[in-house]
């Protein structure tokens, strides 16, 4: 199954096919490299984006598409000087959305709702969140009698006015007065020459933009060591019956969010660092959950998400580094992409025309983002699994997997990455991500190999889901020859 937004991803442009030069060059046909682009031309800017694969195909198809201010237990670990300009921020962001949705008639079922957010058994957490909003001015109010049919939650407090819309309809009707080419992956940049090199062209530009989730320049910047990426699991249910007629959410990171979609709800939720599986029953578990809530509700798509995440829970959008002022990045969205997104286009559209943006500050990715804890755990998965698994040996073979599962064994010889369908028939892999060489992690709850160190994600036939990686996995396809 696949994401309810994918039957609107259609990806029919062409291929970048010659050398070109442009203004700014956007890397990246999701909702942040379309938005930033789109602000870009509309400011008189000539502007090419290159998408690896179709227009919204990537991480923006698996949203849940929630455009909200509040973000979970966030705003009580925030200084207030960062907390208040950031709420800010995203109420303009919504509020942009619907100036735009208006001035070109986009039918995308955009609507305003409440968002909540609830504790199923911590409410001094809740109690915090409530009182670090208050002192912003977000005007929160705590919910009576608070439930989502069964599901009745301890304690939980609602910010009006968030919005909810559908990704893929809104990109599509946005005007586009930029050129842009799909199919054209990145393969290289030469940063001080702003030259962007593709398998069958290459673009110079006087300012790059960086949209691809996860950067795809390792240095300078140094993303890969100051962020990490997290897996969500999201699933769309019919014959619900009941309209919740608001979107919801819980304090904790791998809690679960709640919305309607038409006769749809949408549950989300169960997250984990990328490659770090901690459990292959996770569909199962949100199917069990819809289940005891709405007993005649019927699964109609499974999907994931993947999100970059920063130490101090802010993005980073700005110069790519101190020493890239022609260079720019957006990432960082810590499961918050709607928002962020249309903030960062605004953000980057004023840097490129000179302008001061009052959020630009806040955003920056030469800030100090360091915080001891997730700094430390990013830099233990990264030795452990750029340095310490793939020096050892793969004692176990392909025979000693079961059927319809997959694991680093050795295959030939070799240690592969090797999935083993229903009928035997053996896909194996390189083991190593093809990013910076991390050990890959079988990932059952998706049949994919996912790195542990930043997030790239490969099917079992070594095509890239998910950057970082710029390159597939080297495969190869061995079929069981039935016995005589």
């Amino acid at each position: 199954m696949e994401s309810i937004w994918k039957e609107y991803v259609v990806g029919h442009h062409a291929e970048l096919e010659k050398d070109i030069k442009t203004d700014v060059a956007v890397v990246g046909g999701g909702i942040a490299g379309i938005l930033a682009a789109y602000r870009l031309a509309e400011s008189g800017r000539k502007v090419t984006l290159l998408e690896a694969g179709v227009l919204y195909g990537g991480v923006t198809q698996n949203t849940s598409a929630h455009i909200s201010a509040l973000q979970g237990y966030l705003y009580n670990d925030l200084k207030l000087d960062q907390a208040k300009p950031y709420f800010e921020s995203q109420i303009k962001a919504i509020d942009e959305y619907e100036r735009l949705i208006k001035k070109y008639d986009i039918d995308c079922e955009f609507q305003r709702v409440d968002d909540y957010l609830y504790t199923v058994d911590n409410p001094d957490k809740i109690e915090k969140e409530y009182n670090a909003l208050s002192v912003m001015g977000a005007n929160p109010e705590y919910a009576d009698n608070f439930h989502i049919a069964q599901f009745r939650p301890a304690c939980a407090f609602k910010v009006p006015n968030m919005a909810l819309f559908h990704p893929i309809k809104f990109l599509d009707m946005l005007p586009k007065s930029f050129e842009f080419y799909e199919r054209s992956r990145v393969l290289d940049i030469d940063v001080k020459q702003n030259i962007l090199y593709t398998n069958k062209a290459k673009v110079k530009a006087d300012k790059i933009v960086i949209a691809t989730n996860f950067p795809i320049i390792n240095i300078p910047g140094w993303y890969f060591l100051r962020m990490y990426k997290s897996q969500a699991y999201t699933i769309a249910i019919d014959n619900v019956k009941t309209n919740i007629q608001a979107s919801y959410q819980s304090e904790l990171a791998n809690g679960l969010t709640f919305r309607n979609y038409g006769k749809y709800l949408i549950i989300d939720g169960l997250s984990h660092r990328t490659g770090r599986i901690n459990a292959n029953d996770k569909f199962q578990r949100l199917e069990d959950t819809a289940k005891k809530l709405f007993p005649q509700c019927k699964v109609t798509h499974k999907w994931t998400a993947n999100d970059c995440v920063t130490y101090d829970s802010l993005p980073f959008v700005g110069y790519y580094s101190k020493t890239s002022k022609n260079i720019y990045v957006i990432t960082g969205f810590n499961k918050w992409g709607m928002a962020n997104a249309m903030v960062s286009s605004m953000i980057i559209c004023d840097m490129i025309n000179g302008k001061n943006n009052e959020y630009e500050e806040l955003f920056s990715p030469q800030r100090c983002s360091f915080k001891f804890k997730p700094a430390m755990s990013n830099i233990l998965c990264t030795v452990k699994n750029l340095v310490v698994k793939p020096l050892c040996p793969a004692v176990k073979g392909e025979d000693s997997l079961p059927l319809d599962s997959g694991g680093i064994v050795r295959f030939n010889g070799k240690k592969k990455a090797v999935y083993k369908d229903a009928d035997g028939v053996i896909y194996a892999c390189q083991p190593l991500c093809a990013h910076l060489k991390c050990q890959l992690v079988f990932n059952a709850n998706t049949k994919t190999w996912d790195c542990p160190c930043h997030g790239s994600r490969f099917d079992i036939y070594g095509n890239i889901i998910v950057a970082p990686a710029k390159k597939e996995l080297c495969s190869e396809i061995v079929k069981n020859e039935p016995e005589e």
